[in-house]
């Protein structure tokens, strides 16, 4: 069965693995960007999973900042903190927050911490962050573990309704703004119009990010039946909203070879009809990776690259 070595590489790109969560995805992603690192790509390998294991997996301390991976210069990686992503979200957008929401309320600066307190600010800062850094091109490749699948679809229509929404709002200040001009005459510093204007164009380049071709989602799953579900929910949301599936990447395998016990001939015998409904849906397009289960740990570079070996 194939790997991954079909990716080509023109031009700056992100791969995004994308999952439920305990199917392995930080472990692929990290062999991931390993491989292209080893081939003299600049790679940042980047987890936005609220609940991160990247740190552990490298046995590097990435948590919060990018950070040089020393066994090899052309890698780099960083575990976003989410509290580090709010008080940055606070720095970038809350002076602009609080512009807009001033000019139709009487409210003080306190609101800045209200609303980054608000849920899923910190997962939508995390998709400007990178942006950023795709914006940068001071990477070849990013190699990005995702939060877990729901979080990450929830967060991808959240991005798409949030674009959709500046519009609308834009039209309703246009309406009453000369009432709230009279009510907050000298209020704000800013038009807001012009604020809502350029989180708009910024929410425009976050979805165009995500939809461009140079953009490749690798689904991980595993061969069971909550595995094979959600793959098929995943993959129609992610192809519903324009991302390019690149893989299915199917994890934990267990073959027939590795025991003759009662328990792993159960096993792999569970698991192949799985495999069977994952190779009748995928294997043509977008097609199918298969990674055996090994038997200890991924934990440190030498187990990150008998990973790598096995993928490429």
């Amino acid at each position: 069965m194939g790997g991954l070595s079909y990716l080509d590489l023109e031009g700056p790109k992100i791969l995004a693995f994308c999952g439920k969560g305990g199917v392995g995805k930080t472990t692929c992603a990290s062999s991931t960007a390993l491989h292209f690192a080893k081939r003299g790509f600049k790679t940042l390998l980047i987890s936005s999973d609220p609940t991160p294991s990247l740190s552990d997996i490298l046995e590097v301390n990435v948590r919060g900042n990018i950070t040089p991976i020393n066994y090899y210069k052309n890698l780099n990686a960083i575990e976003l903190d989410y509290d580090l992503v709010v008080k940055r979200w606070k720095e970038k957008f809350g002076q602009e927050v609080y512009e807009v929401l001033s000019s139709f309320l009487p409210v003080g600066k306190e609101i800045i911490d209200y609303v980054a307190g608000a849920p899923g600010i910190d997962e939508e800062f995390a998709l400007s962050y990178v942006l950023d850094i795709y914006e940068s091109n001071d990477y070849d490749i990013i190699v990005w573990d995702t939060a877990p699948a729901g979080g990450t679809l929830s967060l991808i229509k959240l991005q798409d309704k949030f674009y959709r929404h500046l519009g609308e709002a834009a039209k309703l200040y246009v309406k009453v703004r000369k009432a709230v001009e009279m009510l907050t005459k000298g209020r704000a510093r800013r038009n807001p119009l012009d604020i809502i204007a350029s989180w708009e164009k910024l929410a425009e380049r976050v979805l165009n990010m995500l939809r461009d071709k140079r953009t490749h989602a690798i689904i991980v799953t595993i061969p069971e039946a909550l595995g094979v579900h959600q793959t098929e929910r995943v993959f129609k949301e992610l192809e519903a909203f324009g991302m390019h599936v690149s893989k299915i990447l199917v994890n934990y395998v267990v073959t027939e070879d590795v025991c003759v016990c009662d328990f792993h001939r159960q096993r792999a015998s569970m698991q192949r009809d799985y495999l069977n409904i994952l190779r009748d849906r995928y294997e043509k397009e977008p097609g199918l990776a298969i990674l055996s289960q090994l038997p200890r740990e991924v934990r440190g570079i030498k187990a990150i690259k008998r990973v790598e070996e096995l993928l490429f």
